[in-house]
């Protein structure tokens, strides 16, 4: 019956003297009295390790390694006690929820937070901080009455925290004592179960690697001192300090100093004998024999004046003591990996051997995770994890948010992601339709329902889903035809979503479900999911992959997610809950989760927290972070009780935990604890910056240090290696191959910007392309053509491009404009087929698209019925816009337009656009003798009009093929007249400029199109009356003065001018605006105005039949060189700019392009801007160049057909052959100045430097 202390500093040999003196009793005697070793649980594992390693015995029945709760449960095991069914954490904040949502109104400030994030947290933590510090609930109901009465509606925040505290403590002991046993409880019924425990009795006990303990713990002590043979307690002390004894608070030793006055007083109370202390020797300490430097660095650390330690290292390599100033964290850690390699590859130490120390351990943690699973560094964190991403966690909640907001996409799509809906592995292809159900397929699914906002009933109906990806409204019955394997494959997979997920919903929508009832429901979901099974089959396959911490998380979660469901029956089964409710219920316990993972191997690097890891025989210790307002730590201010509070509470005879001063003041302990752990070598390191560039501090214990050993130089690590670094600097970068593969790459790429490249990464580059067995030899040659790579000049070999394109191309004139915005946009879009991911709302393309296909339909119906334009009213008008709408709105994107009332709004108005646009066509046709004689017309292979065929001089056929809005004819005296309409939903008119590029080439090649093919189609020749664009919209007119009709109506028809080019003859312009007959002015409808003289003012957008020849030849030529162009593989970054329009404006393909103008041959093809005149002189002057071109072309090839001798044969290249096609047969080889081809064929030739492949 008596207790002794072992006291000494740091490294002096506590531990071993407390295992020397277990394996002597045991020696003596293995059968005998229990021998108890009491340590702190993180440290249970490594304490019984090395007490089974040790002993010599092979194993013990006597000795037992416990903590304080598995000795309390081993007593209550003998003595009673487990009785009542025991709590945990979990269960303990679901019970305060129910207490909180029950009694608000009996609470002054607890009922407004009840529900805030971590209220409850805070809660718990409070009430296990009272039960530590044995204050029950009645003494705090006494110290809330003596401090401030009974009565009173309240006071100070602080009085109203201890009313609200008292009440909910008070509650929550009563539901407790019914039935359940809380773990803070532990320690407090093993006090009063000591006396007996016949296991306790003449037991020899052990405490060991404790600092402080709580007035819970002290009481067990105490009984342990009374009941046991000797109890030996070991502190970090530098010698007894006796009860009564000043303290001065900031004395190094101040919390050992405290705690072992505090159990004195105890011990001479219960009258327990204290024997005469054992201190360990101090000079040197045991653990440092070796290092001088690190004894040093122990025994002087409480020194107010640091004095220089007289040894000095030979060499940096062989110092026990390293100081690193890191450019940021991640070259920090990096630092640290390396160091770690180099120590078990030179110096023959076991990972187990080293150790990482944080005091900051949430801004380390990821980035110590990826870098050591880079450097392939075996590595346990000592931290218990929170299951809140774990895949089971994230099914439950997401799937319970699903049915609660009515299958919203994100909450389903969260459910789908965690891997569960997918079949296992063998089980995932239907043996009866083939169709195969994995990732990629669900992948396909979400696709699907963004692009057609599939949500709620939709998801639960009996019908498939036929929605189409198709994006024209034509009613033919090609378009309509869905890719039925396509569709058959996503309703397997809604499906497989959808009957689980569906059943859950049905189960869980009901308003009076009792908690059990809800709980079976979620059972019996997971259960269907067989997710029990699919976590043993990651947990395996994780221990396959050499991640047994990961094996382990996915072996432990159902059970505990289990134990959750299980405590919410047995608090709560019976209480009828809302799903939203239960909702709460189940986050709130799910949050509590923590799992606390033993290591899974023996031989691996630990990296911990200085105030909580306790860590084994370490040799050498990584101390990261060791910056300002880190080491020592700040004290946040945190929980229900200010620091202000806590003194006032401790102040009026109340105790609780330790105030933030006291902590504070406490570091410096924490912090030589940590230093003097290792051995053989500590190893010092701070940022300079954090992850956003903000500077820091290192920490003043770093400035002390480096006063105290001024021979140690501290070095510096950037996140890549200095070119101008020695060698051996660099040398220590190349630790393993993946890290050293990622660093060459840097380097390489900083070689090809002209910087010097050390020997030792041309030595990295070699080792790399002479192992080509290696799995980064490929890589290599990869990443060296990724280098090089520049963005600007591409092309396809022949070969690519002949695969791509085939012998025969059928393109798009808007293709071919995308093209000569840039070449490679035109690549990603047609040849790689890229697209945007498709969402379901309503965007300008769509918008077009209903205009399109309204009018078209609004202008058909009305030609069919053969109405009169001229009797067409605003009344009769809107009618009929919106029957056209009403018809298209179900095929439009999925029924947007029908899908909520925002886009029901969005419909009517649309509705007043056709029909205000369908008034003014209206006007046109009034005025005007064209009419429609086709409406969206396709030209191409197999449609109304034959395609446009050019022979291109690289040996490819190319066939134009497109679909006009609409055609209009009027017949004269002189002939037929056509003209093309489109219909924009944005303003647009005809560049002249833009033509010449070939950026606007499509309305000019339409006309071209009808022209060349009337005889075919129309049966007779055809001469160009125009086109035309034509704006749809409503238009917004400023009254602000008030207008009369007649002044709205005019300055209607003045917003709805359509723009284009006309042929320049009077009675053309007449045949489209009558008005215009016989008399001058401007037209209210056209781009046309007349003098009296006939003749065209400057500002009308008219083309005499020259000029139409004009620019029908150069948009033929155009097409031609641009067909060349992208056949011969031409794919290079080389978009436009012409004034302030660019082509990246407008492409969606700039994260794919990655082009920047900042970058070297990443520049804009400038095109000059110019006028109308100038744009026909050139054009003029281009087709010139081009008939002489052709004309050479086809005398080279009459000579060689003739063998060089006689007369050329007679070839009329500019006369159409019958059947309508455009045979152009351009020289191969020939010349061309043309500054577009120029500037989109420059940087064409190989560069040159870089490392050889």
């Amino acid at each position: 019956m008596a207790y002794r202390f072992v006291l000494g500093r740091a490294g002096s040999g506590k531990t071993t003297y407390c295992l020397k003196e277990i394996q002597e009793r045991l020696g003596e005697r293995p059968d005998g009295r229990p021998i108890i070793w009491l340590v702190p649980e993180q440290a249970t594992f490594q304490t019984e390790y090395a007490l089974v390693n040790g002993s010599g015995l092979g194993g013990t029945m006597r000795a037992q390694v416990l903590s304080f709760r598995r000795l309390a449960w081993r007593v209550m095991q003998e003595v009673g006690g487990t009785a009542r069914l025991p709590i945990d954490e979990i269960g303990k904040k679901l019970l305060l929820h129910r207490i909180l949502h029950r009694g608000k109104d009996r609470l002054r400030r607890f009922h407004a937070s009840a529900d805030q994030m971590g209220f409850i947290d805070n809660l718990n933590d409070i009430l296990s901080e009272l039960k530590r510090y044995c204050v029950a609930p009645e003494d705090l109901a006494a110290f809330y009455t003596r401090k401030f009465g009974d009565g009173g509606p309240g006071g100070g925040s602080l009085e109203d925290k201890l009313h609200d505290l008292q009440v909910v403590y008070a509650e929550f002991e009563t539901e407790l004592s019914k039935l359940y046993l809380d773990g803070e409880d532990y320690l407090t019924l093993l006090a009063r179960q000591l006396p007996e425990s016949a296991y306790a009795q003449g037991a020899e006990v052990w405490v060991d690697g404790f600092h402080g303990f709580t007035p819970q713990e002290l009481a067990v002590l105490v009984k342990l001192g009374e009941r046991a043979d000797r109890v030996t307690i070991t502190l970090c002390l530098d010698r007894p300090y006796l009860p009564g004894e000043p303290l001065n608070e900031l004395e190094l030793f101040h919390l050992p100093a405290r705690t072992m006055q505090k159990l004195q007083e105890l011990l001479r109370e219960a009258q327990v004998d204290v024997l005469e202390p054992v201190v360990l020797p101090a000079a040197p300490p045991a653990r440092f024999a070796a290092q001088p430097m690190l004894a040093y660095l122990e025994a002087h650390w409480d020194d107010r004046v640091k004095q220089p330690c007289p040894v000095v290292p030979l060499e940096r390599s062989l110092s026990p003591l390293h100081i690193t100033q890191a450019a940021g964290r991640r070259a920090e850690v990096e630092g640290a990996a390396r160091d770690i390699i180099a120590l078990v590859r030179d110096r023959g130490l076991r990972w187990r051997d080293i150790s990482v120390s944080l005091r900051d351990m949430e801004s380390y943690c990821d980035l110590i995770k990826a870098t050591f699973e880079d450097y392939g560094i075996p590595h346990f964190f000592d931290v218990k994890r929170s299951i809140l991403h774990h895949p089971l966690v994230e099914l439950i909640r997401s799937s319970l948010e699903a049915c609660g907001n009515h299958w919203k996409y994100d909450a389903v799509f969260r459910s789908i992601k965690t891997g569960f809906f997918i079949p296992m592995p063998g089980e995932n292809v239907d043996p009866e339709t083939g169709i195969r159900i994995d990732r990629h397929a669900m992948d396909q699914l979400e696709n699907y329902v963004l692009a057609f906002g599939i949500q709620g009933s939709r998801w639960t109906d009996d019908k498939d889903w036929t929605y189409s990806y198709r994006t024209t409204l034509e009613d033919d019955g090609e378009a309509r035809a869905a890719d039925e394997a396509f569709l058959k494959r996503i309703n397997a997979c809604r499906r497989q979503v959808s009957a689980p997920m569906g059943e859950l919903y049905r189960r869980m929508k009901g308003r009076r479900e009792t908690v059990q009832e809800r709980v079976e429901h979620l059972y019996g979901f997971l259960a269907g999911l067989r997710v029990p099974e699919r976590l043993e089959y990651w947990s395996q396959k994780a221990l396959g992959e050499g991640e047994p911490e990961t094996a382990r998380m996915h072996g432990q979660v159902w059970d505990r997610v289990m134990d959750v469901l299980d405590q919410l029956v047995e608090l709560m089964g019976q209480e009828t809950v809302t799903l939203e409710l239960f909702t709460d219920l189940l986050e709130t316990g799910l949050e509590s989760i923590r799992l606390g993972l033993v290591p899974p191997t023996l031989d691996q690097v630990l990296v911990g927290s200085m105030d909580r890891t306790r860590s084994g025989r370490i040799k050498h210790t990584f101390v990261l972070g060791a910056t300002e307002g880190v080491m020592p730590a700040k004290m946040p201010e945190k929980g229900l009780l200010t620091e202000s509070e806590r003194e006032f509470l401790a102040q009026s005879g109340l105790e609780t935990a330790d105030t933030g001063r006291r902590r504070l003041l406490d570091e410096s302990f924490l912090m030589y604890y940590a230093f003097c752990t290792p051995s053989e070598g500590l190893w010092l390191s701070y940022p300079l910056a954090d992850e956003e560039g903000r500077s820091l501090l290192p920490s003043d214990i770093i400035r002390q240090i480096k006063r105290m050993f001024p021979s140690v130089k501290e070095r510096l690590l950037q996140h890549d290696p200095e070119a101008e670094g020695h060698p051996g600097e660099h040398m220590e970068y190349v630790s393993r191959p993946g890290p050293a593969f990622s660093l060459l790459s840097v380097q390489l790429r900083q070689w090809l910007r002209g910087a010097p490249m050390n020997v030792v990464w041309w030595s990295v580059y070699n080792w790399f392309t002479r192992l080509p067995e290696h799995d980064k030899a490929q890589e290599l040659s990869r990443m060296v053509k990724a280098l090089r790579y520049t963005g600007g000049a591409m092309r396809l070999s022949p070969e690519t491009s002949r695969l791509l394109y085939g012998d025969l191309i059928q393109t798009s004139v808007s293709r071919m404009e995308r093209f000569v915005a840039c070449p490679f946009s035109q690549f990603a879009s047609h040849g790689l087929r890229l697209k945007e991911r498709r969402i379901f709302r309503l965007e300008a393309p769509d918008v077009g698209q209903l205009f399109h296909a309204a009018l078209s339909s609004f202008v058909e119906q009305a030609e069919r019925e053969q109405m009169d334009w001229h009797a067409l009213t605003p009344e009769e008008s809107a009618k009929r816009a919106a029957f056209v709408i009403d018809t298209l709105a179900p095929r439009l994107q999925g029924e947007i337009l029908l899908s909520s009332e925002r886009y029901l709004y969005i419909a009517r108005k649309l509705k007043q656009v056709v029909g205000r646009a369908a008034l003014m066509l209206g006007e046109h046709a009034k005025r005007g003798q064209f009419r429609p004689i086709g409406l969206e017309v396709g030209f191409g292979a197999g449609q109304q009009i034959p395609p446009l065929h050019y022979a291109l001089p690289n040996g490819v056929q190319m066939e134009l093929r497109g679909r006009i809005d609409r055609i209009d004819r009027a017949d004269t005296d002189k002939g037929t007249l056509l003209r093309v309409i489109d219909y924009k939903s944005s303003a647009k008119s005809l560049n002249m400029a833009e033509v010449y590029y070939g950026l606007s080439l499509q309305m000019l090649t339409y006309l071209d199109v009808i022209l060349t093919h009337a005889p075919v189609w129309l049966g007779k020749e055809a001469e160009p009356a125009g086109v035309l664009y034509f704006h749809v919209h409503n238009p917004l007119l400023n009254a602000k003065n008030g207008m009369t009709a007649e002044q709205i109506d005019k300055e209607l028809k003045k917003r709805f001018k359509m723009r284009g080019l006309l042929k320049a003859d009077p009675d053309v312009i007449t045949l489209m605006d009558s008005r215009l007959a016989g008399s001058s002015g401007h037209s209210e409808l056209l781009p046309a105005a007349l003098k009296a003289d006939g003749s065209f003012y400057k500002t009308s957008s008219v083309a005499s039949e020259e000029q139409w020849n004009t620019v029908r030849e150069h948009v033929r030529n155009t097409i031609q060189e641009i067909g060349t162009s992208m056949t011969d593989g031409e794919i290079g970054v080389h978009p436009y700019r012409m004034g302030q329009n660019i082509a990246c404006s407008t492409c969606s393909f700039r994260p794919v392009c990655q082009f920047d103008p900042q970058l070297e041959d990443n520049e804009y093809r400038i095109l000059p801007q110019m006028g109308k005149e100038l744009a026909w002189d050139l054009m003029a002057k281009k087709n010139s160049k081009a008939e002489e071109k052709r004309k050479r072309s086809a005398f080279r090839s009459s000579s060689r057909s003739s063998g060089g001798r006689g007369k050329p044969q007679e070839k009329d290249e500019g006369r159409l052959p019958e059947e309508g096609q455009l045979l152009f047969r351009l020289e191969e080889n020939g010349e061309e100045n043309d500054p577009m081809l120029t500037d989109m064929n420059e940087g064409r030739t190989a560069e040159e430097g870089g490392p050889e492949e």
